[in-house]
Order: C-alpha cells, then sequence, then structure tokens
C-alpha cells in the first residue's frame, strides 16, 4: 500500500484547464503510480480558479473513500477565529489534520493567533503540518518557518503531533539537526525529490543522507509525500526505495505512519 500524504488539487503549468480536471488527473496519477490513498492540502488561498481552498476540495473530493482531507485555518484573514469551525470538522471526520503555512503567510508559527488551534489539535490527537522552507524563487519567504520556532511549539504542547514538510530547505542539515531528539516531531518527505530542492539543498546523496539518520532516529519518524502536482509521484518512490530500507520499514513509511499520525480510517 502507498499512502501519498501531501498534495494539493491545483493548475499547474497548464496540466489541467480546470480544478475538475486537475481532480481527474490525481486520481489518475495516483492509480499509474500505485497510490492507494492520498491526502488533499487546501491551498491558504480562497476562491482561486488555479488552487482548490478548503471548500472546493471538499466538494470536489465529494465522498471519495480514498482521499482525505486536511484543513488550512486562515491565519492572517480570521486569526483564532476559525477555531469552532475546525473542532466540528475534526470531530466528525472531514479534516485529518490541519496544515499552517508560515513562509507562504506572513506569521511565525509562535504567533499567538496559532495557539488555538495547536490545543484543538492536542486536545483531539491530530497533526499540524507546517510549510517549511524556500519557496521556488523566493529565500526570505523561510524566515517565517524556521524550525527553532516549530520547536517552541513541539516543546509547549508535549501532546501535539508536529509534521515538518520540505526538511526546511536547502537547509536540511540544519533541520534535522535543530530537530533532532524532540518526541512529537516528524517529517513528510514532500518535494525532497523535486529537481530544484534537490540541487539547492546539495544533491540526492545528501537528502539519502538525512532521510537515513532521522529514520534510524525512528521508523515512525518519516511519512512518504509528494507535492503533487508541483512535483512528480514516482520521484518520491523512487527516492524512498533508493534508501534499500526492510520491507517492514519501507512499509511504515509508504503508509503505516500515515495511519498512525493522522488516525485514517484504513
Amino acid at each position: 500500500m502507498k499512502i501519498d500524504s501531501h498534495t494539493h488539487i491545483s493548475i499547474f503549468k497548464n496540466n489541467a484547464k480546470n480544478l475538475e480536471e486537475a481532480y481527474f488527473l490525481l486520481l489518475k496519477d495516483m492509480e499509474k503510480n500505485g497510490v492507494d490513498f492520498t491526502i488533499v492540502i487546501p491551498d491558504n488561498i480562497e476562491n482561486s480558479s488555479d488552487v482548490a481552498d478548503l471548500d472546493k476540495a471538499m466538494s470536489l473530493i465529494n465522498g471519495n473513500e480514498k482521499l482525505f482531507i486536511l484543513g488550512s485555518p486562515q491565519i492572517i484573514q480570521r486569526g483564532s477565529g476559525e477555531v469552532a469551525k475546525y473542532e466540528e470538522l475534526i470531530k466528525r471526520g472531514a479534516v485529518k489534520g490541519i496544515k499552517l503555512f508560515p513562509g507562504h503567510d506572513s506569521y511565525y508559527p509562535t504567533d499567538e493567533r496559532c495557539s488555538p488551534y495547536y490545543k484543538l489539535c492536542e486536545d483531539l490527537d491530530i497533526p499540524v503540518l507546517f510549510h517549511t522552507g524556500e519557496n521556488s524563487g523566493d529565500r526570505e519567504c523561510s524566515k517565517w518557518n524556521d524550525p527553532k520556532y516549530i520547536i517552541e511549539i513541539a516543546k509547549n504542547y508535549p501532546n501535539l503531533k508536529i509534521i515538518i514538510a520540505h526538511y526546511f530547505w536547502p537547509k536540511i542539515d540544519y533541520c534535522y539537526e535543530t530537530t533532532k531528539g524532540i518526541p512529537n516531531i516528524y517529517f513528510d518527505i514532500a518535494a525532497m525529490a523535486d529537481d530544484e530542492v534537490t540541487e539547492k539543498s546539495g544533491g540526492m546523496e545528501k537528502i539519502r543522507n538525512i532521510l537515513k539518520k532521522t529514520i534510524n532516529d525512528g521508523e515512525d519518524k518519516v511519512i512518504f509525500g509528494t507535492d503533487w502536482p508541483m512535483c512528480k509521484i514516482k520521484s518520491h518512490v523512487d527516492l524512498i526505495k533508493s534508501l534499500n530500507l526492510k520491507k517492514d520499514i519501507e512499509d511504515r513509511i509508504f503508509y503505516k505512519n500515515a495511519i498512525m499520525l493522522y488516525k485514517l480510517p484504513i
């Protein structure tokens, strides 16, 4: 089994004419690459024709049992004003976690407006996923999502499951060393097999070494994800396969850790 824990429904390099077509392209790519289930992350941009926000993602998926959804609170627009909304969505199983976008938006993980969401997720035992690292063509944005802020959250909310996306690329060594030994921090590998990320982060061998060290620290620490459609599913499957892991550890990365962290009903 494979679970892609990090995808978006979006139009990328004219891959689709509209979001409905992008949705069906995702399903096609899942089947092509042997992905059984997928977690869709709504974008923090609302009412766009190019990327699905929460309402549009829920409408497109519409009960498809192969796809799950995360929440994406609008911190800049509404602060902590959506906590009650997300509590209801989480309790009825409509969303399986929350994604925050520091770096896409100008706030730090330690922003007090985020605190009620951390408490909610800790109480309901679902993870918070952080976007980290540079955006393509924007180096300065990473000041907002430095792991040094995320470890403060991990220590203040010791029962909160925190997932770091993108390993704070290109500073992947720094991300690993900063977060090493913190028991409630996990990682998804989304975008780590992307050509730009690989090149700027020091090459594929360096990425493999960081992943191996993280897995050696804990077999539950790494989950499979791609950042589709910006990144290719096959490249990320090949990255995990290239680690030459034992079958039981590989299975944990491809699907078991995601089921555990996101409490997926699979």
